[in-house]
């Protein structure tokens, strides 16, 4: 049995129960209030319609295997329509059918060959484009050489604009130390970083080593949360009270400071030298 029969036997056994309890009550209160037993008068009744139930059924049945066995046709007054019988009788047409090759091969040729006039040389594919392809890994290399150049004279031109800024405020040594973290900031590699500190008599203050950054990371094409972790790391004594939030946030300011705002010029790296020192 599946589970349909299953849940519609339940059903009609719940609505039985419930029928017989029903009955029951209502038998039971007209017996106690009012004196009828209503048994004598749906006694009769419940058995007349149990065995009409079992009759319908049984005649269905009966019914139901005659017909199958012989079969008629019940046209209830409508008119059945000749048929007439051709002599030509029509295949169907198949519209999925795929036609055989060679007649595709003669229909594509006739659709697309071209009209030649008289003392025309036919036309002739170009297959450069299969030479251009087989170049693919030569131009990708050619490429790769290019941006490499290019990081070689960004990376001198960065290394000369720290010395040149940096100077009266940094040691030797320091300089050095500040060109190695910048390295590090355009290779990725932020626990390379070394602390480093500016001179006592004439240090470095958060506005120029904020526009250092900001410089420094837009020729090397570094986003500006890197940008402030480098210059935090780099000088963690002079940016001690600014978190990383805010100098990512104040790293192209318009305060006035030690080292000004560098913006390159459209597809330049090259810095503003001659400029910033005399706005500085």
């Amino acid at each position: 049995m599946t589970n349909t029969e299953q849940i519609r036997t339940k059903k009609i056994s719940f609505i039985l129960a419930l029928s017989v309890i029903i009955f029951a009550a209502i038998a039971t209160y007209f017996t106690l209030c009012h004196d009828i037993n209503i048994m004598r008068i749906t006694t009769p009744v419940i058995l007349g319609l149990a065995m009409s139930i079992i009759l319908c059924g049984v005649l269905q049945k009966f019914f139901y295997n005659w017909l199958t066995k012989n079969p008629i046709h019940f046209s209830f007054g409508e008119q059945s329509s000749p048929i007439i019988e051709s002599e030509s009788t029509t295949e169907p047409v198949c519209i999925a059918e795929t036609p055989p090759t060679e007649q595709l091969a003669d229909s594509s040729e006739q659709e697309y060959a071209p009209t030649l006039q008289p003392n025309q040389e036919p036309v002739v594919p170009d297959c450069s484009n299969e030479s251009h392809l087989e170049k693919y890994d030569s131009i990708l290399e050619e490429l790769k050489e290019k941006e490499l150049k290019r990081q070689v004279k960004v990376m001198d031109a960065i290394r000369e604009y720290v010395t040149i800024k940096t100077a009266p405020y940094l040691s030797k040594e320091a300089i050095a130390t500040l060109i190695s973290n910048i390295e590090y900031m355009a290779c990725d590699q932020p626990e390379l970083y070394k602390p480093i500190r500016s001179n006592i008599d004439n240090p470095l203050r958060s506005p120029g080593l904020r526009h250092l950054a900001w410089n420094v990371g837009e020729r090397l094409r570094v986003p500006l949360a890197k940008r402030a972790v480098f210059i935090k790391a780099s000088f963690p004594y002079e940016l001690e009270n600014a978190s990383h939030e805010y100098l990512r946030l104040n790293l192209r300011d318009q305060v006035a400071s030690q080292i000004p705002i560098d913006v390159p010029e459209k597809g330049d790296y090259r810095f503003h030298l001659e400029t910033d020192n005399d706005e500085s």
